[in-house]
Protein backbone atom coordinates (compact mmCIF):
# COMPACT_ATOMS: atom_id res chain seq x y z
CA UNK A 1 0.00 0.00 0.00
CA UNK A 2 1.39 3.40 -0.95
CA UNK A 3 2.07 5.90 1.84
CA UNK A 4 2.33 9.64 1.19
CA UNK A 5 5.06 11.38 3.14
CA UNK A 6 4.84 15.09 3.97
CA UNK A 7 6.87 16.88 6.65
CA UNK A 8 7.06 20.36 8.14
CA UNK A 9 10.85 20.11 7.92
CA UNK A 10 10.64 19.62 4.17
CA UNK A 11 8.43 22.68 3.81
CA UNK A 12 10.93 24.74 5.81
CA UNK A 13 13.78 23.41 3.71
CA UNK A 14 12.05 24.39 0.46
CA UNK A 15 10.91 27.85 1.53
CA UNK A 16 13.09 30.72 0.33
CA UNK A 17 12.73 34.49 0.82
CA UNK A 18 11.25 36.20 -2.23
CA UNK A 19 12.00 39.60 -3.81
CA UNK A 20 11.62 42.69 -1.65
CA UNK A 21 8.52 44.85 -1.87
CA UNK A 22 8.59 48.39 -3.18
CA UNK A 23 9.07 49.58 0.39
CA UNK A 24 12.12 47.31 0.74
CA UNK A 25 10.62 44.88 3.26
CA UNK A 26 11.69 41.27 2.61
CA UNK A 27 8.80 38.97 1.81
CA UNK A 28 8.60 35.23 2.44
CA UNK A 29 6.94 32.66 0.15
CA UNK A 30 3.49 33.48 1.54
CA UNK A 31 3.87 37.25 1.25
CA UNK A 32 4.66 37.79 4.94
CA UNK A 33 7.58 39.57 6.57
CA UNK A 34 10.64 37.37 5.94
CA UNK A 35 12.23 38.55 9.20
CA UNK A 36 9.64 36.40 10.95
CA UNK A 37 10.49 33.37 8.79
CA UNK A 38 14.27 33.17 9.19
CA UNK A 39 15.39 29.56 9.17
CA UNK A 40 17.03 28.47 12.39
CA UNK A 41 18.93 25.44 13.61
CA UNK A 42 16.38 23.01 15.03
CA UNK A 43 18.78 22.10 17.84
CA UNK A 44 20.12 25.44 19.10
CA UNK A 45 17.96 28.04 17.29
CA UNK A 46 20.95 29.79 15.67
CA UNK A 47 19.96 31.41 12.33
CA UNK A 48 21.14 29.37 9.33
CA UNK A 49 21.75 30.46 5.76
CA UNK A 50 20.76 28.82 2.48
CA UNK A 51 22.87 25.74 1.87
CA UNK A 52 22.96 24.75 5.54
CA UNK A 53 23.27 21.11 6.56
CA UNK A 54 20.47 18.87 7.72
CA UNK A 55 19.93 16.09 10.21
CA UNK A 56 17.44 13.26 9.81
CA UNK A 57 15.21 12.61 12.80
CA UNK A 58 15.24 8.82 12.77
CA UNK A 59 11.96 8.55 14.66
CA UNK A 60 9.87 10.03 11.85
CA UNK A 61 12.17 10.59 8.80
CA UNK A 62 11.91 14.37 9.19
CA UNK A 63 14.69 16.67 8.05
CA UNK A 64 15.98 19.05 10.71
CA UNK A 65 17.90 22.21 9.87
CA UNK A 66 21.34 22.33 11.50
CA UNK A 67 23.96 25.03 11.93
CA UNK A 68 27.56 24.08 11.16
CA UNK A 69 28.61 23.32 14.78
CA UNK A 70 25.54 21.16 15.46
CA UNK A 71 25.90 19.29 12.16
CA UNK A 72 29.56 18.65 12.92
CA UNK A 73 28.64 17.12 16.28
CA UNK A 74 26.57 14.49 14.51
CA UNK A 75 29.14 13.70 11.82
CA UNK A 76 30.81 11.22 14.14
CA UNK A 77 29.46 7.65 13.86
CA UNK A 78 26.99 6.95 16.64
CA UNK A 79 26.94 10.58 17.84
CA UNK A 80 23.20 10.92 17.27
CA UNK A 81 22.30 7.72 19.02
CA UNK A 82 18.90 6.57 17.86
CA UNK A 83 17.54 10.08 17.32
CA UNK A 84 19.57 12.04 14.75
CA UNK A 85 21.93 11.33 11.87
CA UNK A 86 23.80 14.01 9.91
CA UNK A 87 23.14 14.17 6.17
CA UNK A 88 26.46 13.86 4.28
CA UNK A 89 27.37 15.81 1.16
CA UNK A 90 28.86 13.24 -1.24
CA UNK A 91 27.32 12.98 -4.70
CA UNK A 92 28.30 10.14 -7.02
CA UNK A 93 27.18 9.59 -10.60
CA UNK A 94 27.04 5.82 -11.05
CA UNK A 95 28.61 4.59 -14.28
CA UNK A 96 27.44 1.24 -15.61
CA UNK A 97 24.51 0.89 -13.22
CA UNK A 98 22.56 -2.36 -13.77
CA UNK A 99 18.83 -1.61 -13.93
CA UNK A 100 17.17 -2.62 -17.17
CA UNK A 101 13.73 -1.60 -18.44
CA UNK A 102 12.07 -4.81 -17.33
CA UNK A 103 13.35 -4.46 -13.76
CA UNK A 104 12.27 -0.83 -13.67
CA UNK A 105 8.79 -1.62 -15.01
CA UNK A 106 8.42 -4.31 -12.35
CA UNK A 107 8.54 -1.60 -9.68
CA UNK A 108 5.12 -0.48 -10.95
CA UNK A 109 5.43 3.21 -10.16
CA UNK A 110 3.65 5.85 -12.29
CA UNK A 111 6.59 8.22 -12.86
CA UNK A 112 10.12 8.01 -14.29
CA UNK A 113 11.98 9.17 -11.19
CA UNK A 114 12.47 7.46 -7.83
CA UNK A 115 14.78 7.19 -4.87
CA UNK A 116 15.71 4.34 -2.57
CA UNK A 117 17.27 4.34 0.88
CA UNK A 118 17.79 2.12 3.90
CA UNK A 119 15.25 2.87 6.64
CA UNK A 120 16.99 1.77 9.82
CA UNK A 121 13.78 1.87 11.86
CA UNK A 122 11.99 -0.42 9.40
CA UNK A 123 15.19 -2.48 8.87
CA UNK A 124 14.70 -2.53 5.12
CA UNK A 125 15.20 -0.52 1.96
CA UNK A 126 12.31 1.70 0.90
CA UNK A 127 11.25 3.17 -2.44
CA UNK A 128 9.73 6.61 -2.89
CA UNK A 129 8.82 8.67 -5.93
CA UNK A 130 8.00 12.38 -6.33
CA UNK A 131 4.48 13.51 -7.12
CA UNK A 132 2.59 16.82 -7.21
CA UNK A 133 1.35 15.97 -3.71
CA UNK A 134 4.74 15.17 -2.20
CA UNK A 135 6.85 12.04 -1.83
CA UNK A 136 4.96 8.76 -2.12
CA UNK A 137 6.24 5.48 -0.74
CA UNK A 138 5.66 2.43 -2.92
CA UNK A 139 6.12 -1.23 -1.93
CA UNK A 140 9.63 -2.61 -2.42
CA UNK A 141 10.19 -6.33 -1.98
CA UNK A 142 13.32 -7.25 -0.05
CA UNK A 143 14.29 -9.65 -2.83
CA UNK A 144 14.06 -6.85 -5.40
CA UNK A 145 16.47 -4.67 -3.46
CA UNK A 146 18.77 -7.61 -2.80
CA UNK A 147 19.05 -8.27 -6.55
CA UNK A 148 19.72 -4.59 -7.25
CA UNK A 149 22.40 -4.44 -4.56
CA UNK A 150 24.04 -7.64 -5.78
CA UNK A 151 24.21 -6.29 -9.34
CA UNK A 152 25.57 -2.92 -8.16
CA UNK A 153 27.96 -3.44 -5.22
CA UNK A 154 28.41 0.31 -4.74
CA UNK A 155 24.98 0.30 -3.06
CA UNK A 156 26.52 -1.58 -0.15
CA UNK A 157 28.11 1.72 0.89
CA UNK A 158 24.84 3.65 1.27
CA UNK A 159 24.62 5.29 4.70
CA UNK A 160 21.24 4.32 6.19
CA UNK A 161 18.56 7.02 6.43
CA UNK A 162 20.68 9.87 5.02
CA UNK A 163 21.86 8.73 1.57
CA UNK A 164 19.80 7.51 -1.35
CA UNK A 165 20.00 5.93 -4.76
CA UNK A 166 18.33 8.48 -7.06
CA UNK A 167 17.12 7.29 -10.47
CA UNK A 168 16.20 9.52 -13.42
CA UNK A 169 14.57 7.85 -16.41
CA UNK A 170 12.72 10.87 -17.78
CA UNK A 171 12.79 11.24 -21.58
CA UNK A 172 15.89 9.34 -22.79
CA UNK A 173 17.76 9.51 -19.46
CA UNK A 174 19.04 6.39 -17.73
CA UNK A 175 20.94 8.05 -14.89
CA UNK A 176 21.67 6.89 -11.37
CA UNK A 177 23.26 8.66 -8.42
CA UNK A 178 24.10 8.25 -4.77
CA UNK A 179 23.07 11.55 -3.18
CA UNK A 180 22.27 13.10 0.21
CA UNK A 181 18.67 12.41 1.11
CA UNK A 182 17.85 16.12 1.20
CA UNK A 183 18.66 16.33 -2.53
CA UNK A 184 15.82 13.89 -3.12
CA UNK A 185 13.40 15.93 -1.08
CA UNK A 186 14.51 19.08 -2.88
CA UNK A 187 13.44 17.40 -6.13
CA UNK A 188 10.17 16.39 -4.50
CA UNK A 189 9.60 19.99 -3.40
CA UNK A 190 10.42 21.36 -6.83
CA UNK A 191 7.75 19.15 -8.38
CA UNK A 192 5.23 19.75 -5.62
CA UNK A 193 5.49 23.53 -5.81
CA UNK A 194 5.93 24.01 -9.57
CA UNK A 195 3.59 21.39 -11.05
CA UNK A 196 0.64 22.72 -13.06
CA UNK A 197 -2.27 20.83 -14.60
CA UNK A 198 -2.14 17.17 -15.55
CA UNK A 199 1.29 17.10 -17.22
CA UNK A 200 3.14 19.59 -15.07
CA UNK A 201 3.71 22.28 -17.68
CA UNK A 202 6.92 23.17 -19.55
CA UNK A 203 8.36 25.25 -16.70
CA UNK A 204 8.55 22.39 -14.22
CA UNK A 205 10.18 20.08 -16.77
CA UNK A 206 12.81 22.72 -17.54
CA UNK A 207 13.51 23.01 -13.82
CA UNK A 208 13.72 19.24 -13.43
CA UNK A 209 16.20 19.09 -16.31
CA UNK A 210 18.22 21.90 -14.70
CA UNK A 211 18.17 20.07 -11.34
CA UNK A 212 19.70 16.93 -12.85
CA UNK A 213 22.18 18.92 -14.97
CA UNK A 214 23.43 20.72 -11.87
CA UNK A 215 23.63 17.43 -9.99
CA UNK A 216 25.68 15.92 -12.80
CA UNK A 217 28.11 18.82 -12.77
CA UNK A 218 28.76 18.46 -9.06
CA UNK A 219 29.00 14.66 -8.84
CA UNK A 220 32.05 12.42 -8.93
CA UNK A 221 31.79 9.51 -11.39
CA UNK A 222 32.19 6.01 -9.93
CA UNK A 223 31.77 2.46 -11.17
CA UNK A 224 28.47 1.08 -9.87
CA UNK A 225 29.74 -2.50 -10.09
CA UNK A 226 33.17 -1.91 -8.59
CA UNK A 227 32.18 -1.92 -4.95
CA UNK A 228 33.80 0.20 -2.22
CA UNK A 229 36.99 -0.05 -0.21
CA UNK A 230 35.69 1.36 3.06
CA UNK A 231 32.00 2.03 2.61
CA UNK A 232 32.75 5.59 1.48
CA UNK A 233 35.47 5.59 -1.15
CA UNK A 234 34.69 3.48 -4.24
CA UNK A 235 37.10 1.65 -6.48
CA UNK A 236 37.88 3.83 -9.48
CA UNK A 237 36.28 7.03 -8.20
CA UNK A 238 37.13 10.15 -10.16
CA UNK A 239 35.83 13.74 -10.23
Amino acid sequence: MERRITTDALRRYLSRPQDTTQQGTPQDATGGDATAAVERCDLCATPVADGHRHLVDLSNRELRCACRPCATLFDRPGAGGRRYRAVPDRRWYLRGFALDDAAWDALRIPVRMAFFFHDSAARRAVLLYPSPGGAVESPLARATWARLEAANPVLGGLTPDVEALLVDRTADARDHWIVPIDDCYALVGLIRTRWKGLAGGPDVWREIAAFFAELRRGAATVDARGGTRDGNRPEGARP
